[in-house]
This record gives structure tokens, sequence and C-alpha cells, in this order.
């Protein structure tokens, strides 16, 4: 039987690639799928302080290989341009926010890509761009809560704290269910987000609360470094995002006072129970059609990064029509320290075809800086019209486009 022991990212994509993790998961396209373990493999961490028994054959420590995992040095002191909305930030999360500072003042950003946390291959999006990384990857807190119960061999948390070691900025949004039906984002048939600024009051109001104190449990894992196994992390959140458009139970049909309380709810539960390693984001839908509303009256008080999602539909036109619509960021820019497109892509595109480029493009000419630009995962074969090729290694000159970015930090 081999032993593997291996540190950093690209350990992390060997790690995924040799030990496949066994069981029923949930697939990146939604459906189920099964994977069998390769029974000559097995990946072990060994304690480099136990004793070796020279009977066990296996027992004896390679000394040309690492043990795994190797936390980070300590953070050192960083100072962002402008602080951070928690006063009681960690050091980490105040160093990422230097992070985005420097890319900004020096005309650079972050190339991003999102990883399905709840699926066998969730690392896949990131490793097949080896040797070449992004600098940002995103995740879902639903999917990442699911993937840590699906027993990988390398589940998600641990993976997310060694990218983090390894200097990639993670970022995270909330699909939380519907709290009321307790079926997914999507459902809007119950959008009373008054009845949530009660914690304690309707039933609705206590599973949302119940819910997102779960999330704060991973948060608080990263924050730690899973109790020191590794390096704390940071990670920028952008809780209900796209509230503007008319797709999510938090969106359109709720008053904006109550959509901003309750972003400050989050908040302040947050600090609350001593979870300081947010950089709190907040991303509304560009305002592409008539029935999103325009997202002014929604934005918090207290924000670290104003966002933008855009989605550039491919049906009937060619995906070599290359366009990006990121209407009403150029707003959020003016009331907001740091500005990202935290979201874009094609929405049906079948062969990849469309040019990921143009988001920074467009940002260019619009005299916008956005610290990072965030490109999803692929989710299906395109034939809905939604679905479809998304991820930087799916697109037409995406490899091209992060082989030209150092570590996946881009010249705009």
């Amino acid at each position: 039987m081999r032993r593997v022991m291996l540190t950093g990212l690209w350990s992390v994509a060997i790690l995924a690639m040799t030990a496949v993790p066994g069981g029923s998961t949930l697939a990146a396209d939604g459906e189920s799928g099964s994977a069998t373990p390769d029974p000559g493999v097995s990946v072990v961490a060994v304690d480099p302080s136990a004793p070796i028994d020279p009977t066990d054959p296996d027992s004896a420590q390679d000394p040309a290989v690492t043990t795994s995992p190797t936390p980070a040095p300590p953070t050192p002191a960083c100072t962002p341009t402008t602080a951070l909305v928690d006063p009681d930030a960690t050091p980490e999360a105040v160093c990422l926010a230097a992070t985005l500072d420097e890319w900004q003042a020096s005309g650079r950003y972050g190339l991003g890509q999102q990883i399905n946390a709840s699926s066998s291959s969730y690392l896949e999006p990131v490793t097949t761009l080896a040797p070449d990384r992004p600098a940002v990857v995103g995740f879902d807190l639903s999917e990442l809560d699911l993937g840590e119960t699906y027993g990988f061999d390398l589940p998600p948390l641990e993976s997310l704290l060694q990218l983090s070691a390894d200097g990639v900025v993670l970022t995270a949004s909330w699909h939380t269910a519907n709290p009321k039906s307790g079926l997914d984002s999507g459902d809007r048939r119950w959008q009373s987000i008054h009845e949530l600024l009660d914690p304690t009051g309707t039933r609705a109001a206590r599973s949302f609360w119940a819910d997102y104190d779960a999330k704060l449990d991973l948060f608080r894992r990263l924050q730690t470094g899973d109790d020191g196994a590794y390096a704390p992390a940071a990670v920028i959140f952008r809780p209900l995002h796209e509230a503007n458009g008319t797709w999510f139970w938090w969106a359109q049909g709720t008053d904006p006072a109550d959509y901003r309380a309750l972003y400050a709810a989050l908040q302040q539960r947050a600090w609350d129970a001593g979870v300081h390693n947010i950089v709190w984001a907040w991303s509304p839908n560009a305002v592409t059609n008539d029935y999103i509303s325009d997202p002014a009256d929604l934005r918090p008080e207290r924000v670290d990064i104003g966002g933008i999602d855009s989605y550039e539909a491919m049906a009937n036109r060619g995906e070599q029509d290359q366009q990006l619509n990121i209407t009403g960021l150029a707003e959020i820019a003016g009331t907001v320290p740091r500005v990202a497109v935290t979201e874009a892509g094609p929405h049906g595109s079948i062969t990849g075809g469309w040019d990921p480029t143009v988001i920074a493009r467009t940002a260019v000419q619009q005299n916008l800086k956005p610290v990072y630009v965030m490109l999803w995962f692929d989710d299906g074969d395109g034939t809905d019209g939604y679905t479809g090729k998304k991820q930087i290694g799916s697109l037409r000159g995406g490899r091209s486009w992060l082989s030209q970015c150092p570590q996946g930090v881009c010249s705009l």
C-alpha cells in the first residue's frame, strides 16, 4: 500500500486526483454520482513527532517528503487603505483587505474561479488550470456545509484552508434555503424578510438563524485554521446577493429597509459569536432587464466591497458576439471603498466560445478598477439557455488569459 504525504496547492490537486472519495455525492450539475477509490493508494497525514515502530515497514517516514498540513508563518501586520467595517477584524481579514487595496492601487485585479464544494470533483475547476492558478477561489456556504458531510478523502474546508495558506483569496456566497418551506433559494412563495428581524419569533425566523449559526461555525473553523491544523483564513462574504432580481426568496418584493436591517443583523450576529475573519461584501445584479430594479436602496450601511453579478445570455446570438452589461457598478463604486465583478460569464454557452477577457475590458471602458472578477463553474450542457460552459478553463481564451497573470493577478 502506497502512502502519499504532500503539501501545498498542487499537492492538493494531486491528492484530489489520486484519492477520489467513494459513495454517492452531489455532482456539479446537480446529479448524483459515485466514485471508486483506488485500492492501491492511501492518503495519510503522518505525525512527525510520533515514534517509529521498527517492526512496521510503513511507519518509517521518507525524509524526502513533507508531512501535511504545514501551517503558514504568522500573518504579518497590514494596513489597508480603508479600514474594515468590523473594528475587531482578525489580522488575516485586515491583510486580505490590504492585498485587495494593493491590487487596486497598482491597476491589477485577481482572477477568480468558483468551485462547487458539494461535488466530489470540487477542485477540478482550479486544478485543471495547473501549472497556473487563480488568485481568488469562490465557494458557497450551503455547498460547503453539504460537502463536509460527504466523507470526501480530502474535505473541502481543509482544501480551502490550504488554498488560503498558499496565498489564494477566498470568497463565499450563501444560497440559503427558503426558511419557511425548506426548499431551495429559488422558492419565492414566502418572502417575509421582516419576520427574520426577530430571531426568536416565527418558526421561519428560528430556522433561518439556526442555519446561519451553522454557517458561522464554518467561518469559525476557517478563522482558527481548524483549531490550529492550518494557518487561519479570512473570507470575503457576500450574503443575500442579487437581491434586486426576481429569482431568490430574499429578492424583490421585500422592503429595502428590512433588507438592510437583515444584512446588518447578519454582521452583528457574526461579531457577537466571535467571528471576525469576514470581509463584508454586497453584490446586486447588473440592471440588464426591466424586471431587475435599481439596487441603490438596498445598499447596506456598512460594507467593505460592493460588486455586481452579470451573465450574458447566448440565446438568439452567436457566442462570438462578445459583450458584458455591468450597468449599476459605476454607481456602486462611488459609495464603497472597493469594487469587484463578483460573478460574470455566459448563460447558455454550449461550445464555450464566449471570451471571458471581455469582463475586465468592460470595466476599464467604464473607468472602473475591480479588485477581482469571478467566473462560475460549468453547470450543465447549456441547452436550457441558463447552464453551460462558465469556468476559466472551459471558455475561449480562458487559459491563455490566466497564463498572462502571475499567481492569478492580472493587469487592467
